[in-house]
C-alpha cells in the first residue's frame, strides 16, 4: 500500500499535466478534427405542378459524400441531409435532372464533397380526376354459398395518370374472402389498382356485404 501511494505521489505534478494533456488531445481529436463519410438520403422533389405527377424516378435515395467536423458527423441523421430536385419547369415527358453539390441542403460546418448518382431520370404525366365505378369481386370459393348482397359506395374517385385512367370507367376490389360463417357478413374490401398510376383514392376502402344463397 505505501509502495502504491509513493509511485502516485511521486511527480504528481507531471502525472496531473500529463492527464490534462491527454484530455485536450481527446477532446480536439473528437471535436475539432474533421472527418469524412458518405450517407444515403432521399431525393426531395420539389415545385412540380399540380396538374402533374411523377410515374417514375429511377431511384428515389443517393449516396452523398461530406466533410466536417468529428462533433457534427457523429451526430448526423439522414434526415439532417436534404437534396432537393426542382421540377418546377417539367410539364410532362422524360427528364434526366443533374444534382449539384451546391443544391445539397447540409448542417453548417458540413461540406458536400461529392453524390453518387450525378443524374436522375424522372418520368412526368399529367394527372387526372375521375369518379370510377366500383365492381365487387367475390372470391370464387364462396360464389356457390354467398353472393355480394351490397357495398358501399358505389363510386370512388381516383386521381392518378391521365395515360391509366382516361379510358377507365371503374375500378375492381380485390377478391372479397374471410372467414365466413353467419347469414351475412360485412367487410372492408380494398380496391384493385395496381394496373393504375394513382396518386389519390377516396376512399381507400369499399364496405361491403354478402349473404348466404
Amino acid at each position: 500500500m505505501e509502495l502504491i501511494r509513493k509511485y502516485i505521489l511521486h511527480d504528481w505534478k507531471l502525472k496531473v499535466l500529463s492527464l490534462v494533456l491527454a484530455v485536450m488531445l481527446w477532446f480536439a481529436i473528437s471535436h475539432v478534427g474533421e472527418s469524412k463519410m458518405s450517407i444515403s438520403v432521399r431525393v426531395l422533389p420539389q415545385n412540380l405542378g399540380k396538374e402533374f405527377m411523377i410515374t417514375n424516378i429511377d431511384t428515389d435515395d443517393v449516396l452523398v459524400m461530406i466533410n466536417g467536423p468529428v462533433s457534427i458527423l457523429k451526430n448526423l441523421r439522414p434526415r439532417d441531409v436534404k437534396v432537393p430536385v426542382d421540377l418546377g419547369e417539367a410539364k410532362g415527358g422524360r427528364y434526366t435532372m443533374t444534382i449539384r453539390k451546391t443544391d445539397i441542403v447540409v448542417p453548417k460546418g458540413v461540406r458536400v464533397e461529392g453524390v453518387k448518382p450525378e443524374n436522375l431520370v424522372v418520368e412526368i404525366e399529367r394527372a387526372i380526376e375521375k369518379h370510377l365505378k366500383v365492381i365487387v369481386k367475390l372470391d370464387p370459393k364462396w360464389m356457390r354459398v354467398y353472393r355480394v348482397k351490397s357495398w358501399y359506395p358505389r363510386y370512388v374517385v381516383v386521381e392518378g395518370s391521365k395515360e391509366s385512367l382516361e379510358k377507365r370507367n371503374s375500378v375492381e376490389t380485390i377478391p372479397v374472402d374471410g372467414d365466413f360463417a353467419a347469414e351475412e357478413e360485412e367487410q372492408d374490401v380494398t380496391l384493385d389498382t395496381k394496373d393504375m398510376l394513382v396518386r389519390k383514392l377516396r376512399p381507400e376502402t369499399v364496405r361491403v356485404i354478402v349473404k348466404k344463397n
